[in-house]
């Protein structure tokens, strides 16, 4: 980092003058610092107490470097500016604005302008010259509030970050069960432990980005660098979390949740996020939102999905011999019987073909399956590997089936 200076013209006192004001100093910083602590509330203190020693040390590194601009044309300001900036920092970081602080430098400005009148005045020097003090004084002055409120600001980025940090902590300690991390992460990033949660996961267009944390301050918890990305809200909060999401991405494709206990957060996560990834590949209706509570049998089929596949291709092996075109119409046909267990006539008009084409297909079913339809156990199995799997085929996976023509061939 280059060194701060200040190099613009300054007005430059005879050296005699400089000498005088600097052994006040001591005397000064003295003054000036019980003045602060008695008019100062935030900064009362003993008369040997540390913050006592810091005024003071303020008051005279500041007021040396002032005496240094007047006898010099090019100064190094770096000292004196990051005492400042450490300053704004520490008061920030004691939840403090800067109000007490640009109080004592008004009250620093105010001595050092009174001694500045004494001195050039005993001196004989002329009116303009202290008129110029007084402008470069004020300057100098306002240069200080500038360094601290940098520090200030930095402090406000640090926070923010830590914040947001332990934000995303606390999410993944949520998730992951962990009731210790929870509590003190929760007290960490200041967000208030609900009884209840929402979890919320999606994915965006690529190339877009979610909205930052802040913008979900009080509201969600966020984790962006998953794919898809989770938020966790209160369960009441959920709904005004959804609408700035869309409201960012319009596109966006997001699963909700029901709410949760707090403990079961890591379970409804992993709800959304297999939620998510079925209705990218077809297992659930691709929706803006969707409603994972609507969808709770398929997420509980597509629990296992090495299971789900071994069962589909011992159950289905008689489907997976037929053609293409043949086992599509017949495992419709299959699955809205083993769900309705209606007539001929009123599954024709579920699947709008004519009942006759239904009778035909029956028989092939029957065909295929043959006693197996009368063992309660079997439909039951049937309907929930039937349920599971015909939305995949219908959205085109067709990885059950080079599977199953794989191990026949092998």
């Amino acid at each position: 980092m280059s060194e701060a200076r200040l190099d613009a013209p300054v007005l430059m006192l005879p050296a005699t003058v400089v000498r005088r004001l600097r052994e006040s100093i001591p005397d000064f910083a003295e003054s000036v610092t019980r003045r602060i602590q008695d008019e100062v509330v935030a900064y009362a203190g003993s008369a040997d107490g540390r913050r006592r020693q810091l005024i003071a040390m303020a008051v005279a590194e500041s007021a040396s470097l002032f005496l240094t601009t007047l006898g010099s044309r090019s100064v190094s300001t770096a000292g004196v500016d990051d005492l400042f900036r450490r300053m704004g920092y520490g008061e920030a970081g004691e939840g403090n604005d800067l109000d007490s602080l640009e109080s004592a430098l008004r009250i620093a400005g105010r001595e050092a302008w009174r001694s500045l009148q004494e001195v050039v005045i005993s001196a004989g020097l002329p009116a303009a010259t202290l008129g110029r003090l007084g402008d470069d004084l004020l300057s100098f002055v306002d240069r200080l509030v500038g360094q601290a409120r940098a520090g200030e600001a930095m402090a406000g980025r640090v926070r923010e970050r830590d914040v947001a940090t332990n934000r995303l902590l606390l999410l993944r300690a949520l998730c992951q069960g962990h009731d210790d991390a929870v509590r003190i992460r929760a007290d960490l990033a200041g967000w208030p432990l609900p009884d209840r949660v929402t979890v919320i996961a999606g994915t965006a267009p690529e190339g877009t980005t979610w909205p930052d944390r802040e913008g979900l301050v009080g509201k969600a918890l966020a984790d962006t660098g998953t794919s898809p990305a989770v938020f966790v809200a209160p369960a009441e909060g959920a709904e005004d979390v959804i609408r700035q999401l869309r409201a960012v991405h319009p596109d966006v494709t997001l699963a909700r949740s029901w709410a949760v206990p707090l403990d079961e957060a890591g379970h409804a996560r992993r709800w959304t996020v297999r939620t998510i990834e079925l209705a990218a590949n077809g297992g659930i209706p691709r929706q803006p939102v969707i409603d994972c509570a609507r969808y709770r049998t398929q997420l509980w089929l597509h629990a296992e999905p090495a299971l789900r596949r071994q069962m589909a291709q011992e159950l289905l092996k008689p489907l997976f011999a037929e053609t293409p075109n043949s086992r599509e119409i017949l495992s419709a046909t299959l699955l809205v019987w083993l769900e309705t267990r209606e007539s001929a006539p009123a599954i024709a008009a579920i699947l709008g073909v004519h009942p006759q084409t239904v009778r035909y297909r029956w028989r092939r079913i029957n065909e295929l399956f043959g006693e197996s339809l009368h063992d309660p156990e079997f439909v039951v199995q049937l309907t929930m590997v039937l349920k599971a799997s015909v939305p995949l085929w219908v959205a085109g996976d067709q990885s059950d089936f080079e599977r199953y023509w794989s191990e026949e061939s092998s």
